[in-house]
């Protein structure tokens, strides 16, 4: 009897985070070994959901069972995959075929959900990305005359470029000939997992604490002209120690970010605060829930609207707080495919690779702070005494 699909989808992610653990501790044959298990239980999970539905060809009924209709692009690109990936002459005949976008874009729709926090920053898909032109926040201001006046001021936008050069993220396909005969849709379906799980590996820490070392510029990184890069590593920003979510502390704490480095005044009406989840539950949800007097705990009060999610790519005692639309994010697909069957492990099988292009990094260095909680206290309700004296001039 079939396995249900919960119960593939669970062993799949138990296999994704032991390779995980394995890649971070170096171990390259029991992370190269995991991957096969991995994507070869990605394969079987679509193999159970094809024997379910072979009899159907109805799109609608595909769509129901959590498969995606592809467009006739789509399609006929994926034909054109698996025509490749069968003949001989597979490397030339991959490295002109285009993948169109509107797959990329889905796979960015499956990690918006699966990670909230990328829901929150400037994230776009692009194709080309070589320079990023951005505003420099200078103040300039119009100057009033007579009409017949010379111009005695050009109104001149400050902008200023820079060079994102667009770093790789590989994500690995391992393919035997029966994943080629279940067509377009389920091909499609592997495709997209696998890249999805490869981006989820990297994005939310790199968006979180990346060094900008030959990839992204975390939040939690100094970004400012005077900061000390050493070997493309930028340094982390000096912690801001904070005790209390008290409306006065809280609003000095979020006061920086309302003026750019060049000292232009910035509007904001919400702020992102990022934490890991051990932290959430000791220090941000304790400083953050008071008891009613009706006897019900309220929670998530802060004396400034802000949204809180949890990365647990933050060491304990951190929190960021920041600006997230002002992170821009910009990733891309490579035009094409490349195949490899020289790799030792893989048996009767061909790996294949595509490679993803993109960097991101803050606005400026004031969109985010990094803060220092390890000493937070919890919420309590403060009533001010006056003396007697103070009283008795209010009577």
């Amino acid at each position: 009897m079939p396995k249900s699909k919960d119960v593939l989808e669970q062993k799949r992610r138990e296999t994704l985070q032991s390779m995980s653990e394995a890649l971070e501790k170096g171990n390259v044959e029991d992370s190269a070994k995991l991957l096969m298990q991995y994507q070869d239980e990605i394969a079987n999970q679509l193999r159970e959901e094809m024997n379910e539905t072979i009899s159907f060809n109805d799109n609608s009924i595909l769509q129901s069972r959590g498969n995606r209709v592809l467009t006739q692009e789509e399609r006929k690109y994926y034909e054109k995959v698996a025509d490749a990936m069968k003949s001989n002459d597979y490397k030339q005949t991959l490295s002109d075929i285009h993948m169109p976008e509107t797959i990329i874009e889905d796979v960015f729709k499956h990690l918006l959900d699966e990670h909230p926090i990328l829901n929150h920053i400037n994230f776009q898909n692009v194709s080309a990305l070589t320079t990023w032109v951005l505003n420099d926040h200078t103040v300039q201001k119009a100057v009033w005359g007579d009409v017949t006046d010379a111009i005695s001021k050009e109104i001149v936008s400050g902008f200023r470029t820079i060079k994102l050069d667009q770093y790789k993220l590989s994500a690995f396909f391992i393919v035997d000939n029966a994943m080629l005969d279940l067509g377009p849709t389920y091909l499609d379906a592997y495709v997209r997992t696998v890249l999805a799980d490869a981006m989820s590996l990297g994005l939310e820490a790199s968006i979180v604490t990346g060094d900008g070392k030959k990839g992204p510029i975390g939040m939690d990184r100094d970004i400012s002209p005077s900061a000390a890069v050493k070997d493309g590593v930028y340094p982390r920003k000096k912690p801001v120690v904070v005790k209390s979510f008290l409306p006065a502390e809280y609003g000095k704490l979020l006061a920086p970010m309302a003026k750019t480095e060049k000292g232009r005044s910035r509007k904001f009406k919400e702020v992102l605060m990022i934490c890991n989840m051990t932290d959430y539950l000791t220090k941000i949800m304790p400083a953050t829930t008071v008891l009613n007097n009706i006897g019900t705990y309220v929670n998530n009060l802060f004396p400034f609207p802000t949204k809180v999610e949890v990365s647990n790519e933050l060491s304990d005692g951190e929190a960021i707080v920041c600006l997230p639309e002002e992170y821009f994010f910009g990733l891309g697909m490579a035009s094409k495919i490349d195949a490899d069957d020289s790799v030792k492990f893989l048996e009767d099988k061909r790996a294949y690779r595509a490679k993803l292009h993109g960097n991101g990094r803050m606005d400026d260095n004031t969109c985010s702070l990094l803060l220092d909680i390890s000493g937070l206290e919890p919420a309590y309700i403060t009533v001010k005494q006056l003396s007697d004296a103070a009283a008795g001039e209010t009577k």
